[in-house]
Order: structure tokens, then C-alpha cells, then sequence
């Protein structure tokens, strides 16, 4: 065995957890990880105060996929891909940009009230201590690879942040009266107005809203979300943007957007924060323009059961012979 081996095992044995033992070793077995590039990182990140996995990433002494993947297999963690990272900012008024650029951490969803968290080093006991302590949720770690983890803040809380202010700055003006279809189309279809239509469904969910109000008035766009029964007025967009945000709703609802004298209903199946919605639309003319309301409905809430409707012992079983019957 050479001395860097001997090394490898020395420090494994005496200084590191368990876990990353078995990631370091998973990694030399398959020819990702020299045993002399783990010592010399382990080195160093002890002198910086960093993990000895980001040591290894900044120094380039491993590739983020390989272990991406190391973490997965052998913490049995759930991996993110690129394209499964949120388009909105979670708890941005919570987490700094800062923190999360530095631990490498994105927040993607929030299910059953624990927060799925994308992770470029799953074994950041801080920052999962963090995360929990400012947000107020069980956190479950996710690995996702650092360069798509840092591109997603940058994009989400960095200068490109998704609120609504930042998103509203990267609008064109919608215009007033009648807008062709055309024009409707390319309106709903720019990148800031899907984002922010997104941004206004996401933060009903995270409202726990029953209901969204999208409002035209004669100076303004309002924005309401009935939650517990009760309409509470939230940020909107400026008026300058209604034709948009409701062309892109109606879009979403396969609705005909030219049509904007008689009333409309369409739905949106849609998946925000892991769970499964379904989004029923309702458009309405009004004097400044049409008015949406979008009902949002939980599937994984709903049960179709008996028990569920209240049957029970023999009722049920006797309810359930008769369906039987020819």
C-alpha cells in the first residue's frame, strides 16, 4: 500500500465520520478520487474552515457529478436534476443570498411542512441546523451538483431574484385596450410574466389560499387571496402588465384569449412545492378587463373513500353488499 494510501486510511479512520469514510473510499475504488488529493485536500480545508468536499470541488481534484452521486448512493439521498430546480425564491425574506451562496444550499419545495433541500455537501450539518432554525421546518436534504445550485440562486435571489419588484423591472409594457391575439400570445409567453404568475401561485400555496383574485381596475391590478374564508389583498403587479397576466393564466388554462367578452372556465394541473394541484379558472369581463379567479384544489387532500364520508362497521359492510348486487 503507498504512503498516500496508508494516509487516506489514517485519516478516515481517525478524524472522519463514518459517512464520509465510505464516500471517500467509494470514490478512490472507482478511480474518482486519488488518496493523496483527499489528504492534501483534508489539509487544507482544515486550515480554511471549509468542508474537505468543497475543498475538493475548488480545487477541482474531484468531478461535482461523480460526487453528486457518491453522496447519493451512499447517504441514500434523493438527487435533483437541473431542470427540477424552482423557478421561484423560497423564504427569501427568510435566508440571505449570501448564506445560501456560501453553504451552497437551495431551498425547492415545502411537503408536509418539512423543506426539501437542495444540498451541493449533504453532510453541512450547519447549514441543515440553519436552514431549520430560520425557516422553522424539518429540513430533508437533496443532492443537486453545485454549479446548477449556484446558477439557481444567482437567478432566484441573486440580481435576478424572483421578487416581484425585481420581476416587474424586466416587464415590457402591456398596453391598454384591445391587443391583438398575436400580441396577447407574445405578451403571455415572455420570461418575467411566467415568472410572475408562477410567483403569485406560489405564494397562495405557501398562504395555505383557497383562492386567487386577479382584479383589473381602472389605475391598478389587484391581487387577493382568500384564506380561512377571508380575502387579504397581497402585492400585485402594475397595471401596465394585466393584459399579460391574464393572457398567461388563460394560456395555462388553454382558454381562448382572443375571447374576452363572455365568461370562461378552464382548469391548470399543476405540481408547486411537491404536491399535485389542480387549478380551476374562472374568467369574468369587467369594466377595466377581465377579471380571473383561480380555485386551487390539493389532489393528494382529497379521499375517495367510504370511511372518509363517514360509513362505517355495518352500514359499510351492508352499503357495500348492495353495490355488489347484479
Amino acid at each position: 500500500m503507498s504512503e498516500a494510501a496508508e494516509n487516506l486510511n489514517e485519516l478516515l479512520e481517525a478524524d472522519l465520520p463514518d459517512e464520509n469514510g465510505q464516500i471517500a473510499r467509494l470514490l478512490e475504488s472507482e478511480g474518482r478520487l486519488m488518496a493523496q488529493d483527499y489528504v492534501r485536500a483534508g489539509r487544507l480545508a482544515a486550515e480554511s474552515g471549509v468542508s474537505v468536499w468543497n475543498m475538493l470541488l475548488k480545487l477541482g481534484l474531484v468531478a461535482e457529478k461523480d460526487l453528486a452521486r457518491a453522496f447519493s448512493e451512499v447517504l441514500g439521498l434523493q438527487q435533483v436534476d437541473g431542470d427540477e430546480l424552482p423557478e421561484v425564491a423560497l423564504f427569501e425574506e427568510s435566508v440571505s443570498q449570501r448564506f445560501l451562496k456560501d453553504s451552497r444550499v437551495l431551498p425547492l419545495y415545502l411537503e408536509e411542512e418539512r423543506l426539501y433541500l437542495a444540498m451541493a455537501d449533504p453532510t453541512d450539518r450547519f447549514a441543515i441546523d440553519a436552514m431549520q432554525a430560520a425557516t422553522g421546518h424539518e429540513v430533508v436534504p437533496v443532492v443537486g451538483l453545485p454549479s446548477e445550485i449556484d446558477n439557481a440562486i444567482e437567478k432566484l435571489y441573486g440580481a435576478g431574484r424572483s421578487a416581484m419588484g425585481e420581476i416587474v423591472e424586466g416587464l415590457e409594457e402591456g398596453g391598454e385596450g384591445e391587443a391583438d391575439v398575436e400580441t396577447l400570445k407574445d405578451l403571455a409567453s415572455e420570461a418575467p410574466v411566467i415568472r410572475l404568475v408562477n410567483l403569485i401561485i406560489q405564494r397562495a400555496v405557501e398562504s395555505r389560499a383557497s383562492d386567487i383574485h386577479v382584479e383589473p381596475f381602472e389605475e391598478q391590478l389587484k391581487v387577493r387571496y382568500r384564506v380561512d374564508g377571508v380575502l387579504t389583498e397581497v402585492e400585485a403587479p402594475p397595471s401596465s402588465s394585466t393584459a399579460a397576466v391574464i393572457s398567461r393564466i388563460k394560456l395555462m388554462a388553454k382558454l381562448n384569449i382572443a375571447e374576452r367578452r363572455l365568461p370562461q372556465d378552464g382548469r391548470i394541473s399543476l405540481r408547486v412545492q411537491g404536491k399535485e394541484l389542480d387549478l380551476r379558472v374562472s374568467t369574468v369581463p369587467t369594466l377595466f378587463g377581465e377579471s380571473v379567479v383561480i380555485r386551487l384544489l390539493d389532489k393528494e387532500s382529497v379521499k375517495f373513500d367510504f370511511g372518509f364520508l363517514g360509513f362505517d362497521g355495518e352500514p359499510l359492510e351492508r352499503f357495500k353488499h348492495i353495490l355488489e348486487m347484479p
